[in-house]
């Protein structure tokens, strides 16, 4: 069975090699018939769930409505932020199997003039102004002039 679960067998593949499994136990096995039997019966009730309607009457929709009972209720808030958009690329890593090409079929996204214009100018000028290596391994902190008080005019909020 743990080999079985390993491989992700579905549950007529399963079934049919617990089958095979069984009828060899009441072939080559030397315990009493009223136990074959008894052993037998997990096996029919197995053999019905493949039987998908009545898998889905008896077992899925009880299951989902005793789970549904579990869950607490969505608020309103968690209605209109899942209403208001996708996951794009995030949902897509989340499946196990992303489609790569839909990544790289998606077109870059650009930056406006003013987007543009502030990482050219203050960016790069507070770039230049900042040692990493001072900053990381030296003092793990920003040097004291990067303080609140002293602090640019175009970094201010």
């Amino acid at each position: 069975m743990l080999v079985l679960a390993y491989r992700r067998a579905g549950l007529a593949a399963s079934s049919v090699v617990l089958g095979a499994l069984l009828l060899a136990y009441w072939i080559l096995g030397a315990a009493p018939d009223g136990w074959k039997a008894a052993v037998s019966i997990p096996y029919a009730l197995l053999l019905l769930l493949n039987v998908r309607p009545l898998r889905l009457r008896f077992v899925t929709r009880p299951f989902l409505r005793s789970y549904r009972r579990l869950l607490p209720s969505m608020s309103a808030t968690e209605r209109e932020a899942l209403d208001a958009g996708t996951v794009w690329w995030d949902g897509e890593l989340f499946t196990g199997g992303p489609d790569w090409q839909k990544l790289m079929s998606a077109k870059v996204p650009a930056l406006i003039a003013a987007e543009q214009a502030f990482l050219d100018g203050p960016c790069e000028d507070l770039c230049a102004m900042l040692d990493d290596w001072d900053i990381t391994h030296v003092r793990a902190d920003l040097p004291p002039r990067f303080g609140p008080s002293s602090r640019p005019a175009a970094f201010s909020a």
